[in-house]
């Protein structure tokens, strides 16, 4: 790893902790981010069928991942 690279990673890291990032959805600075729903399509899911969003989940954290499988 050349001697400057880890400087530049911590520069990164801390430019995305800035508590003002615009939200890429709105334009907006601070604030939710859109609300939007997916409907459930697991099979072996409680909320199978379902509409599920962000706002399901509102106070507790929560991760997303969107995979597409043909």
């Amino acid at each position: 790893m050349k001697p400057r690279t880890p400087l530049l990673l911590w520069a990164l890291a801390l430019a995305g902790c800035s508590e003002e990032a615009p939200n890429t959805a709105t334009g907006e600075t601070g604030g939710p981010a859109p609300d939007w729903t997916l409907v459930d399509v697991n099979p072996d899911s409680a909320t199978h069928d379902q509409p599920r969003g962000p706002r399901d989940y509102a106070g507790s954290v929560s991760g997303w991942y969107f995979a597409h499988a043909t």
